[in-house]
């Protein structure tokens, strides 16, 4: 069974960084209730590819750099298609894309240092946080009500900024007195 699924959590995020060009299409081309379904098929695809990588231990340097690339690239493409079709407040994808940018950057200095950059629990809340706000913009949810948990996911999203450097900072500190 394991030899079978041994490439299943790759060929998902795959198959997800390769929806995200089409989502933007479908929804740039008004044509929303495709783009929702392949939204969450992308979704769908992120959760199952988890499940199996870590139920069978297949695990892969790939998968550890391409998963949350492909997860950030759909959410991101989400947020800014929405802003630019002014469902939501034009700020937040530039906010949430430099957050973005500075933590994948951090990672790449960090990357040969021994740093466990691994997601936390705050950024995994602050994903499914995203995610939820962009569907209730997808399912039409007053303005208002979505601005405000649009807001809420950027104070999340700052949060866990925070907490990803706070530990950096906890991993040098123990690696100096080591």
């Amino acid at each position: 069974m394991k030899a079978i699924l041994k490439h299943v959590p790759n060929f998902l995020t795959i198959l997800r960084l390769a929806a995200v060009p089409v989502f933007c299409v479908l929804m740039m081309n008004d044509k929303r209730t495709a783009a929702v379904w392949i939204f969450l098929l992308a979704e769908f695809t992120d959760v199952l590819d988890g499940i199996i990588a870590r139920k069978f231990n297949l695990i892969t340097p790939f998968g550890k750099i391409a998963d949350p690339v492909a997860d950030k690239m759909m959410q991101l493409t989400a947020l800014f298609v929405l802003g630019k079709k002014n469902m939501i407040p034009c700020i937040i994808p530039y906010l949430v894309l430099f957050k973005e940018l500075f933590l994948m950057i951090s990672g790449l200095f960090l990357i040969n240092k021994n740093i466990d950059m691994s997601s936390k629990w705050f950024g995994k809340l602050t994903s499914v946080l995203f995610f939820i706000a962009i569907m209730m913009t997808f399912l039409g949810v007053p303005r208002d009500i979505t601005d405000v948990m649009l807001w809420i996911c950027v104070g999340m999203a700052v949060f866990a900024s925070i907490m990803y450097i706070r530990n950096y900072l906890n991993q040098v500190e123990k690696k100096t007195e080591s």
